[in-house]
C-alpha cells in the first residue's frame, strides 16, 4: 500500500526528480578542470594549425582603380555596361583555375565609372598588372574618342564654311545693288534674293553655336582615370588577425566538446562495468 507522503505530496516527488535530471554550471565546470590538459591540447592544435597556415599561404595584394568613361556630345563614347562587359570577357573574370596577377573584378559605379581591381602576390605586381589594364583601356577609348570628336569638328569647319560662303554671297549681292547701272527690277530681285540669303543665316549660327557647345569640356571629354592604381599597403588575404581570432574560439569551442565527450566516454564505461 502507497505511502501518505507519497500520495499527498507527488509534486515534491517530481520537482525533486527534476532537479536531479538537470545539469549544474559546477558541474560543467569541473568536467573542463579535470579534462583542462585534453582541453588545453585541443585548443593548442587548432591555434597551432591557424598559425602553420598563416606561415605557409602566400599573401595576396589587390590594388585598384577608377576610370571615367568620356563623352562626346553628352553621349557616352561606349556604354559603362558594355565596356565593364568586353573587360570581364578579355580577363577572364571569374574563371577559375586562374593564375595571378589577374583581374578580380570589373564593376560600374554611379553610371560612368567602371571599378577595376586586380590580385597578385606582391603589391608591385598587382600595381603594376593593373596599370598595363588601364593603359589599353585609355589606349581603346582614346582612338573610339578621337573618331567621334573628329567627325564633329569637320560638321563644325563645314558649317563655318558653309556661313562663310552665305556671308560673301550676302555681301557681293549688296555690292551689286548699290550699283547705279543696275535696273529697278533687278535690284528688287537682288534684294530679294540676299534677303533669303540673310534669313537663312541665324539659324545657322544657332546651330554653330549648338556644335560649340556639345564638343566644350563638359560635354565632350576622353576616357580618363579618376583613381590611379593603388599600391596596396597590407595583404587582403589571409586576414591574419582575423584567422587567429576564429582559432582561438575554433579551438576554444573543440577543446570543450572533447572536455564533455571525454566525460560521456567516462559515464558510459562505468555504467557498463555496473550493469556487469
Amino acid at each position: 500500500m502507497s505511502s501518505p507522503s507519497a500520495i499527498q505530496h507527488p509534486s515534491a516527488h517530481l520537482q525533486h526528480q527534476t532537479y536531479a535530471d538537470e545539469i549544474s554550471l559546477f558541474d560543467l565546470w569541473d568536467i573542463l578542470v579535470r579534462y583542462r590538459w585534453r582541453l588545453l591540447a585541443v585548443w593548442a592544435l587548432v591555434v597551432l594549425a591557424a598559425a602553420a597556415y598563416l606561415a605557409v599561404a602566400q599573401p595576396v595584394f589587390e590594388s585598384r582603380s577608377v576610370v571615367r568613361v568620356g563623352r562626346v556630345e553628352g553621349e557616352f563614347i561606349v556604354q559603362p555596361a558594355i565596356l565593364a562587359l568586353e573587360l570581364k570577357e578579355r580577363y577572364e573574370v571569374g574563371e577559375k583555375g586562374r593564375e595571378r596577377p589577374f583581374m578580380k573584378s570589373v564593376k560600374v559605379e554611379d553610371t560612368d565609372a567602371i571599378v577595376l581591381q586586380a590580385e597578385a602576390h606582391s603589391a608591385e605586381e598587382a600595381q603594376s598588372f593593373l596599370l598595363e589594364a588601364v593603359s589599353e583601356v585609355l589606349e581603346q577609348q582614346l582612338l573610339q574618342y578621337n573618331d567621334a570628336r573628329s567627325l564633329r569638328e569637320r560638321a563644325l569647319a563645314d558649317l563655318e564654311a558653309e556661313i562663310e560662303l552665305l556671308n560673301g554671297q550676302a555681301q557681293q549681292l549688296a555690292e551689286v545693288a548699290e550699283n547705279a547701272n543696275v535696273d529697278e527690277a533687278v535690284r528688287a530681285l537682288i534684294v530679294l534674293q540676299r534677303s533669303t540669303l540673310q534669313a537663312d543665316l541665324p539659324a545657322l549660327h544657332e546651330k554653330k553655336l549648338e556644335l560649340q557647345r556639345a564638343l566644350s569640356r563638359i560635354q565632350t571629354y576622353p576616357t580618363q582615370v579618376i583613381r590611379e592604381p593603388t599600391l596596396p599597403e597590407h595583404a587582403s588575404s589571409p586576414r591574419k588577425a582575423l584567422t587567429l581570432g576564429l582559432a582561438l574560439v575554433l579551438g576554444g569551442m573543440l577543446g570543450c566538446l572533447a572536455a564533455f565527450l571525454s566525460e560521456f566516454l567516462h559515464q558510459a564505461k562505468n555504467r557498463h562495468r555496473q550493469s556487469a
